[in-house]
């Protein structure tokens, strides 16, 4: 199945080779948003980014599906 992932800010970084942060992957059927960042090899701060699905806030365990579309975006400090 595919998987479109979107990298925001400070994850674009770590994929310089994605396109305007944009990212397609080949995961397993019944992989999870977990899975998926191990095969990325992405480390993030849970505390400090939103896990997105299709427009939902999600946690590690959601299961994807074909054709979803993962949101990475890290927490922007201010003051």
């Amino acid at each position: 199945m595919k998987i479109a992932i979107i990298l925001h800010t400070t994850f674009q970084r770590q994929f310089p080779k994605a396109k305007d942060g944009k990212l397609t992957l080949e995961l397993l059927p019944g992989s999870t948003l977990e899975d998926m960042l191990r095969r990325l090899h992405i480390k993030l701060d849970l505390q400090n980014t939103l896990l997105v699905v299709n427009g939902r806030n999600v946690d590690l365990n959601h299961i994807l599906l074909d054709g979803d579309q993962v949101h990475l975006i890290p927490a922007i400090s201010g003051g």
